[in-house]
């Protein structure tokens, strides 16, 4: 019997420590059910504050070049393709029709000498025809082309 009575000594320990674990259960259950859980969240929101940063002054560059772009676009001016070569065809053809002008200008005095030439020989060519058809006046011409003296 006393085996007996150990063992339901043993069993009373058992029970009574099991009751005391239990007990110690539910208190730390209430009180995990109980307290309130803040997350720490400040390296979150560090990195998330130096990413929309870094994002604000890419945001920002873009801006900039855009504006730029913007400016140059509106400073410039577009001329359609068609227009460009009907200039350069006009401007080819001025310079051509002046180039043929400055040509003609400068050939004149040897245009004008070349016609003294031909109406020089053409007033000879009639006079000598002219004489040779009329003997007297050959004569009284060149009595007058060189006069004799009468003294």
């Amino acid at each position: 019997m006393a085996k007996l009575d150990e063992i339901a000594e043993l069993i009373t320990e058992e029970i009574k420590e099991f009751e005391n674990s239990v007990s110690r259960l539910e208190e730390m259950q209430a009180f995990l059910m109980n307290y309130k859980i803040k997350p720490d969240t400040t390296d979150i929101d560090f990195i998330l504050r130096r990413y929309n940063d870094d994002q604000q002054r890419a945001i920002e560059d873009q801006h900039k070049l855009m504006a730029n772009v913007v400016y140059y676009i509106n400073k410039s001016m577009t001329i359609p393709k068609w227009s460009i070569k009907l200039f350069a065809g006009l401007l080819v053809s001025i310079i051509l029709v002046l180039g043929f002008s400055v040509y003609k200008v400068s050939r004149i005095s040897d245009i004008k000498l070349e016609a003294y030439g031909q109406g020089e020989e053409k007033a000879l060519g009639h006079f000598r025809s002219f004489f040779e058809a009329s003997p007297e006046a050959s004569a009284l011409y060149q009595e007058w082309r060189h006069p004799q003296s009468k003294k």
